[in-house]
């Protein structure tokens, strides 16, 4: 309760507003500055798309780092997106996310200071574990979400089933979302925040964005429906985040730092293993639990299908150099054994929600 009164306080309004903004989207990648590896993705995955509408890319960090700007001032040189610039938390912010905070309240922290910092009329709210396979798919979604006149497009529903059983169908969820910047900031800062309150006379607890959207007309949300050409993980970072502050052997039962380990050495850049296990650690926790990750209490077997279908799905769709896939299956391999995985004759996609109209 006393952390939910800080940020009401402390987030209560905006600052800086453009004097006018420019037609078109900002990219707002919120990127974890400990895991290089996921500012190589999100830059590789955003730079091949079509660069349609795009006014400017921000870069977000969640905390201060003298070698994520290093990387970032090198990446930038060639950088085909147009204007990008880096984007810090407050002071403040800053010192509060490098003791541990939740990473929920750190992701919002990045995407207030995204917000704060766009000239543009609309935002992409960029997710660090998921891969665009299709070149086009940032411009269409773009164009759609503004000739629609929405608040926010979407790809996916919800994962709380409570939003379907109050009939908030149109609740969309946040990632890969396209926002109208001055929908978002009719709401107070800390409006957006993960956080319990009351709606319809019922005490929830809301994720980032979800509680301005049911204070929205549902025809002003839509979700994308069909084949829309990505490959999302989900929750890497924060189950990274949640690694980093287990006292005990972590419980990978979705196989996210495994995930983190095998992109790391395909991409050829840290985390070192002093931070992620490699791979024989990992490999040693199917049989034993190790100093700091395990397998045991959980049910990963029933996980295991889900997360590995993700993986061929990636490697199966282009997106990769071989070499990368290569170092990707040859990774999994023990874990494939150890499970029983075998490819199936299609690969599963995350379940669409409902084209706009």
């Amino acid at each position: 309760m006393f952390k939910s009164r800080f940020w009401k306080f402390y987030r209560w309004s905006w600052r800086g507003v453009p004097d006018q903004r420019s037609p078109g989207y900002t990219l707002l990648m919120m990127l974890p500055a400990d895991l290089p590896v996921f500012t190589r993705i999100a830059m590789r995955t955003c730079a091949a798309q079509d660069p349609a509408n795009l006014v400017e890319t921000l870069v977000i960090p969640d905390m201060p780092s003298a070698q994520f700007e290093r990387d970032l001032a090198d990446a930038a040189v060639q950088w085909p997106g147009g204007a990008i610039r880096l984007v810090n938390l407050r002071p403040l912010e800053r010192w509060i996310t490098r003791r541990g905070c939740s990473p929920h309240t750190t992701h919002w922290l990045q995407l207030v200071n995204g917000l704060e910092s766009c000239r543009s009329t609309h935002a992409l709210l960029h997710d660090a574990d998921l891969f665009i396979t299709r070149r086009d798919f940032l411009a269409a979604h773009y164009t759609a979400c503004a000739d629609g006149d929405f608040a926010c497009l979407g790809i996916n529903r919800v994962w709380d089933n409570w939003y379907a059983a109050h009939g908030l169908n149109h609740v969309t969820a946040t990632w890969e979302l396209m926002l109208d910047v001055e929908w978002a900031r009719s709401f107070a800062p800390w409006e957006l925040r993960g956080h319990q309150a009351r709606f319809r006379d019922e005490l929830h607890t809301f994720d980032t964005l979800l509680l301005p959207q049911c204070l929205t007309p549902p025809a002003r949300i839509a979700r994308h429906g069909g084949d829309l050409g990505f490959v999302h993980f989900n929750y890497v970072v924060c189950s990274y985040r949640w690694y980093q502050q287990s006292p005990k052997p972590y419980c990978d039962e979705h196989f996210r730092i495994l995930l983190i380990r095998l992109l790391a050495d395909a991409f050829g850049c840290g985390p070192d293993e002093e931070q992620v296990p490699g791979l024989g650690e990992l490999e040693k926790a199917l049989v034993l639990p190790g100093r700091r990750i395990s397998y045991a209490g959980a049910n990963p077997r029933a996980n295991y299908g889900e997360f590995r279908d993700k993986l061929q799905a990636l490697v199966d769709s282009g997106a990769l150099e071989a070499e990368q896939n290569r170092v990707l299956l040859k990774g999994v391999r023990k874990f494939d054994e150890e499970f029983g995985w075998a490819p199936a004759t299609a690969t599963p996609v995350d379940a669409p929600g409902q084209v706009p109209t």
